[in-house]
């Protein structure tokens, strides 16, 4: 070999060595048949060599700029009008990575936990009509990715999956509710649709908080010292793990060297990293599941979020639900940099079986209210009347769509003429022996869904002593009273995870469960 042809093939490695190391790398919400946010600055970002120049290109837009100091980099694209037609993305560093199939409409984040998972037709569960519903599922226009379920102690900055075009073979296993909410919205606004899941059964909503809202809320700041205990008592368990098996290796070399038997393994099992368990149990793992399921998808241009979630903190009769769940909307929020994204919430549904009927269900019921009441732009949907007593997991995810489409028209598409999507308590008044109860959004009036006398309304005196009551619908509102309270003082509605009460709206709405009063629960 000339020194001259060695000298070329050095310099060939070389040029080939620094391309290498300055190719760029999209994240994994950007993959073929992604779906962009219309009408909103887009966020593209990814990763390459330090100090490299990246420009991404589309829809007739270049933007261009530099990898930091730790390789990654950002460009922001117009607002762009929603587009049905698919286009390519093209992003340009030391190589060139083509997105293919790319539309630009409606991306809605579907989170909670296994009410959200259910799949429209899976293994464990499956929707009404599950054959007929997947065999439907044609819509070129409705894009879906599903994050995998993980979690983990450290943010992570990507995730393992794809988008995929909305097809039998593509929603089968996809979230019901997500799916169902985005099938409707599609039909009622005609524009490209992308769905993301994220969303882990069995889980509470301690794992879906970041860490930036636990220390921002003092109440549970509890969490973060679970964290702290938990990440330590992890690793002294790992480091005296390790020192007997190192002790047990070394004896067992020793042994083998000299012809003597090995001694026989150590008793002793490697612990369970408690971030990184398969499935979280209901009291433990703060952080980890935002840092594995949330975080990677942030800033991804979206329109809003869903939310279901709420079972396993019922489980544990959690009594600061309601802080919990603001601190996560203003924390994924903030973090998202997007003050007032709209969050809507399916309403866990009653379930026979909670070990404290009016504790756990009602303290879920209650923050969900709470968090309606007191931040801008988060509605709820009510499942009291399509909920199974007797199946956590109920079947009827249509229902959810629907429900969830209408709140979305109403809150975020301005549609303000269509129907309620449920009742809500707004006040209360006492008139002698009995208290009228007035309600917000009642279209058509009040009526009992099955034309018999109102149910699952109770009232206390000043003993704080609830009793069944009777409540009669006058107009808008309901009078409610009891024989055995002269002097009510408080009124309570379907306050029981046994509860399916009957009272609804003329639209076929149900009325949310409620309580007039602040007192402990009993």
């Amino acid at each position: 070999m000339s020194r001259r042809f060695f000298y070329a093939l050095v310099l060939l490695y070389c040029g080939l060595a620094s391309v290498a190391s300055a190719a760029v790398r999209l994240p994994h919400v950007f993959t073929n048949h992604a779906v962009l946010q219309r009408n909103a600055l887009i966020p593209v970002w990814g990763w390459a060599a330090p100090g490299q120049s990246v420009s991404v290109r589309f829809a007739g837009q270049s933007q261009s700029t530099i990898a930091n100091a730790k390789g990654r980099w950002m460009v922001h694209l117009s607002p762009l009008r929603a587009d049905s037609h698919g286009r390519t993305m093209v992003v340009v560093a030391g190589n060139r990575v083509e997105i293919h199939d790319v539309l630009v409409g409606d991306v809605w984040l579907c989170s909670g936990q296994s009410n959200m998972q259910f799949p429209v037709d899976g293994s464990w569960a499956r929707a009404l009509h599950a054959r007929k519903e997947v065999a439907a599922a044609n819509f070129p226009l409705i894009h879906l990715l599903k994050v995998p379920r993980d979690n983990t102690p450290n943010p992570r900055p990507d995730i393992k999956a794809s988008w995929m075009i909305c097809s039998p073979g593509t929603v089968k296993r996809f979230s019901a509710v997500a799916y169902f909410f985005g099938r409707d919205l599609f039909r009622q606004i005609n524009v490209p649709i992308g769905i993301i899941d994220s969303s882990y059964g069995g889980t509470v909503i301690q794992s879906w908080t970041p860490m930036s809202a636990l220390r921002r809320t003092p109440a549970l700041h509890g969490d973060i010292t679970w964290f702290s205990l938990a990440a330590r008592r992890y690793h002294r368990q790992l480091r005296h793990f390790q020192r007997i098996m190192a002790a047990w290796s070394a004896a067992a070399h020793e042994a083998r060297a000299a012809g003597r038997p090995i001694p026989a393994r150590p008793r002793i099992k490697r612990p369970q990293n408690p971030f990184t368990l398969s499935r979280p149990s209901p009291d433990m793992a703060p952080v980890s599941i935002y840092n594995a399921m949330i975080h990677p998808l942030i800033p991804y241009a979206i329109r809003g979020i869903v939310w279901d979630q709420g079972e396993n903190n019922a489980w544990v009769n959690d009594p600061i639900y309601g802080t919990r769940l603001r601190a996560m909307i203003k924390g994924w929020r903030r973090n998202w940099a997007m003050p007032e994204a709209p969050f809507l919430i399916v309403q866990i549904a009653p379930y026979f079986h909670y070990p404290k009927p009016t504790v756990g269900v009602p303290l879920v019921w209650q923050g969900e209210e709470n968090a309606v009441r007191t931040l801008p732009a988060v509605g709820m949907v009510g499942t009291m009347d399509i909920g199974n007593l007797h199946n956590i997991h109920f079947r009827d995810k249509q229902d959810v769509g629907k429900r969830l489409t209408l709140l979305a028209e109403k809150m975020v598409y301005g549609h303000g003429s269509l129907r309620s999507v449920g009742p809500m308590y707004k006040s209360m008044r006492r008139e002698g022996d009995r208290i009228i109860i007035d309600f917000t959004d009642v279209v058509g009036g009040l009526a009992s869904r099955n034309n018999k006398p109102l149910n699952w309304f109770e009232i206390a005196g000043a003993n704080h002593v609830f009793v069944p009551a009777k409540a009669k619908i006058i107009g808008n509102s309901v009078a409610v009273s009891a024989v055995q309270v002269a002097h009510p003082a408080a009124v309570r509605f379907a306050w029981s995870c046994k509860a399916q009460p009957n009272l609804m709206d003329k639209a076929g709405m149900p009325v949310l469960p409620f309580r007039t009063d602040h007192w402990p629960l009993q």
